[in-house]
């Protein structure tokens, strides 16, 4: 399109953007007319700002601000870009959370319980509990034997373990005495763990000595669920897990 200078009506149909906008931006600095009839006050556009006109509109488009598009029409190609990364990311960010919103809703209006998100890159490799004494080693060998069903088992390196899970999707419970000596020494876990069954699973644990914290609760925004502290004083968060 040769240079030359067109109103602003014309101006708003060959850029997309309605006059009342271009007004706007005009007025902070945005966009400035090539023109302003001193004595009319009416603005005229050059031709050669139509692409830049056309670019606001696609960025406008794109939710970015006025301020985020006078960096990218003001600075380098490196600006441009940092501004272009983040809005993107920006909005990934709010896509996300308006579909798991949307998925909450649909939950709710078909009266299905929530799900909780997985992670399929990821899984539970180990559970590690530590103890200060033998005493307590059996005690907690003997608590989550009954738990789990199972009798945990000595592999040879001072402490017991079972495999939890089966197949591909296995993880290991661990559980030994921590010398004085190590930076662990006295601490308490605190975990979750997924179980069919969770119900049985919960009473299974108060009978071999768990203190409960709270029964199977249906939680407002996840799945079931209950915790309790074992003899030895891990907290455990016990999930409904589907096989």
């Amino acid at each position: 399109m040769p240079d030359k200078l067109v109103t602003i009506g014309t101006f708003s149909m060959l850029s997309g953007l309605s006059i009342p906008t271009l007004r706007h931006y005009d007025d902070i600095g945005l966009l400035r007319p090539a023109e302003v009839d001193s004595r009319t006050g009416y603005r005229r556009y050059s031709s050669v700002q139509v692409d830049t006109a056309r670019r606001i509109r696609l960025l406008r488009e794109a939710e970015l601000s006025t301020d985020d598009i006078g960096r990218i029409l003001d600075g380098d190609a490196s600006d441009a870009r940092a501004v272009l990364a983040r809005q993107r990311l920006m909005l990934r960010e709010r896509t996300g959370r308006v579909e798991a919103l949307l998925d909450q809703l649909a939950q709710d209006l078909e009266g299905d319980p929530p799900q909780m998100k997985s992670a399929a890159d990821f899984g539970l490799a180990a559970v590690n509990i530590g103890v200060d004494s033998d005493a307590a080693l059996e005690i907690a060998c003997t608590f989550w034997g009954e738990l789990l069903g199972v009798q945990l088992e000595d592999w040879g390196s001072g402490s017991r373990q079972v495999v939890l899970g089966e197949g591909d999707a296995i993880s290991f419970l661990n559980i030994r005495v921590r010398s004085t000596d190590e930076p662990q020494y006295g601490h308490r876990s605190a975990f979750g763990l997924g179980v069919v069954g969770l119900d049985d699973a919960h009473q299974r644990a108060l009978a071999a000595g768990a203190g409960e914290h709270f029964p199977p609760t249906d939680g407002e925004n996840m799945p079931r669920h209950s915790r309790f502290a074992d003899p030895v004083g891990n907290r455990v968060v016990l999930w409904e897990s589907a096989r």
